[in-house]
This record gives C-alpha cells, sequence and structure tokens, in this order.
C-alpha cells in the first residue's frame, strides 16, 4: 500500500496544528477587547476568524466523514470561550489526522462526494481537499499575524521550514 503522498499529508495536517498553537500563543498578549474587536478581518475580529477557521475544519471533516453539515454558516460561531475555541481547533486538527490515517495513497485520490453551503453537489480528490484545508488556515493566520502586527504586537513565525526544524529537534 503506497504512503507516500499518505505521509505528505500527515505532515501538512501537523504543521496545520502547530500553526494553530504557535498563534494562539501570540494571541496570549492581547487582552479580550483585542481579542475580539474589528479589525478588518474578513470575518471581522481576530476571534471571529479563528471561529471561521475552526468552522472550515470542522465542515470539511463533516463531509469526508459523510456525516451532516455542522454549521448552517461560515461564520458561526463554533465555540465562543477563547481557550475553548483554541483546544477545539486541536481536536479538529487530531480528528482530521484520525480519518486521514484510514487512507492509502489511491483512496486519498480517489474523489469526494459533498454538497458544499449551498447544497449543491460536488466531488474532488480527497488530496486536494486537505491541501485546500491547510491553505485556507495559512491564509487567515496570515490576516491574524497582519492584525497583530497592527496592534504593534510580533507576528508570529509560521513558516513550514520553521514547523520542520522543530519537528526535526
Amino acid at each position: 500500500m503506497a504512503r507516500l503522498l499518505a505521509t505528505h499529508l500527515q505532515r501538512l495536517l501537523a504543521y496545520h496544528g502547530w500553526a494553530y498553537r504557535r498563534l494562539q500563543d501570540s494571541l496570549q498578549v492581547l487582552d479580550e477587547a483585542q481579542y475580539r474587536a474589528p479589525c478588518g478581518l474578513f470575518f471581522g475580529s481576530i476571534h471571529g476568524t479563528l471561529n471561521h477557521l475552526a468552522v472550515a475544519d470542522r465542515l470539511w471533516l463533516a463531509r469526508l466523514c459523510g456525516q451532516p453539515q455542522p454549521f448552517a454558516r461560515l461564520d458561526a460561531e463554533a465555540v465562543a470561550a477563547r481557550a475553548a475555541l483554541a483546544d477545539y481547533l486541536q481536536q479538529g486538527v487530531q480528528a482530521w489526522r484520525a480519518q486521514l490515517g484510514q487512507y492509502d495513497d489511491a483512496g486519498l485520490l480517489r474523489p469526494l462526494a459533498y454538497r458544499n453551503m449551498r447544497g449543491e453537489a460536488q466531488e474532488k480528490p480527497l488530496a486536494d481537499l486537505v491541501l485546500h484545508l491547510v491553505n485556507h488556515g495559512t491564509h487567515h493566520r496570515g490576516q491574524i499575524s497582519a492584525a497583530l502586527s497592527a496592534l504593534g504586537q510580533p507576528a508570529p513565525v509560521l513558516d513550514y521550514l520553521y514547523f520542520k526544524a522543530d519537528e526535526d529537534a
């Protein structure tokens, strides 16, 4: 059973969790008002953007598992409390990694049938959906990093090569 693609996608999901942890650590310097204040992000605040990431991660996971859509909107609040949201994001990454562990490379290349938020039938290779999931997280973590900088705080280093250095250490 070929596992090169499966191994690579597991590594990307590990990066996804690492980047969430690093970002959450950097957000500790913000008070609750700064964390929840509108700051020009697609989903309003830092909290709103993290909630969107949690919603998106779980929507895709539900699709993978053939479960009902857990949220009706991409701006739903998955978890209101800050610390609980950080835990929820990590639990989502772990659930993704567990589900992906069931696939070999051939399975990852097969299309996954699902319905988008409008209920329209879609079909894409599972590997592409995992790549999308991680890239989507990278996009929004970058927005949050820019918001941190705008608040006068240092942005975390979230580059994949730093993850690899930590992983290899």
